[in-house]
């Protein structure tokens, strides 16, 4: 019974663990993103297009579709001049 239960958590914690480390992913673009945002010169319609981009990539991740936002926030880190 113990083993069971010991094998389910494994199971759960193996299939959850690719979700999390993605999320986590996100959360260190958009982190990035933000940081060069507040700290480098750009110019606005760079700024503006670099913020449309966060956000959208901000919706995607939070609506699961981590894949499609990391790639638009490497888009938008690409556009600051952010190092992939």
């Amino acid at each position: 019974m113990i083993r069971n239960g010991i094998a389910a958590a494994l199971l759960t914690l193996a299939l959850a663990a690719p979700a999390l480390a993605q999320d986590t992913t996100c959360q260190d673009d958009i982190g990035k993103i933000d940081n060069a945002l507040k700290t480098k010169e750009v110019d606005a319609d760079k700024r503006a297009q670099a913020e449309d981009m966060r956000s959208q990539a901000v919706q995607l991740c939070g609506a699961g579709n981590t894949e499609e936002g990391q790639s638009v926030a490497a888009e938008a880190k690409v556009l600051l001049g952010i190092d992939q």
